[in-house]
């Protein structure tokens, strides 16, 4: 008889520990979070923080430096246009466009031996352009970024990256480089006179300023 109560004893006692221990397990499980409730969404650029800025053409310049062997020209476009995107206080992207038939240099002969068909033959190609894939932070000198895109000029579009210098005011946004291109790769391969020869690379200088409205 003893014997049968000490058994039946262990069996309760036994019963209890086990169910505790089972809804312990099941308190914790119930208690720690999933791995789809603790990731967080990826969110979206905010549409309000994007801005499209107009150039100020009259606070604009868009020159450009081109060598023989015995002297160096310096030139500009006089009619261009352009726009950047502006999200938050980063620039993120610019776009522009040179009307190739208002190009000027320090001499009126060359200026119109320029827009012939031994240059940029501006009669077939009225307008050269430039579009950015990617505008970076990379200090280094004077300059605070660097800008990849796409150029086209004379019919052709080659792919080059510049230094450029950019800086975000409440006001404005401003943004100027050197861009060093090799006029041959863009099919403009006039040699000029055999004793003067036309050096192949030119050096555009973009300078633009945008308005913050």
């Amino acid at each position: 008889m003893l014997r049968q109560i000490c058994v039946t004893l262990v069996a309760a006692a036994c019963a209890v520990g086990c169910k505790s221990e089972a809804e312990t397990k099941a308190a914790s499980a119930s208690a720690e979070p999933t791995a789809t409730a603790a990731a967080a969404p990826v969110k979206a650029t905010d549409p309000a923080t994007v801005k499209i800025l107009s150039l100020d053409p009259a606070a604009s310049k868009f020159d450009f430096d081109a060598a023989k062997i015995t002297k160096t020209h310096h030139g500009s476009f006089k009619q261009f246009s352009a726009n950047a995107t502006l999200v938050g206080e980063e620039l993120q992207s610019v776009t522009a466009e040179v009307e190739t038939p208002s190009i000027e240099v320090d001499e009126p002969k060359l200026t119109e031996h320029l827009k012939t068909a031994d240059f940029l033959d501006v009669a077939k190609f009225p307008k050269a352009t430039f579009k950015s894939s990617s505008i970076t932070k990379k200090p280094s000198g004077a300059y605070t970024h660097e800008i990849s895109g796409a150029l086209t000029l004379h019919g052709v579009t080659e792919s080059i990256t510049f230094p450029a210098t950019v800086a975000v005011t409440p006001t404005t946004v401003t943004g100027s480089g050197e861009v060093r291109i090799d006029r041959k790769k863009f099919g403009v391969i006039y040699p000029g006179m055999p004793d003067d020869l036309i050096k192949d690379e030119v050096v555009l200088k973009p300078s633009f300023v945008f308005t913050r409205k």
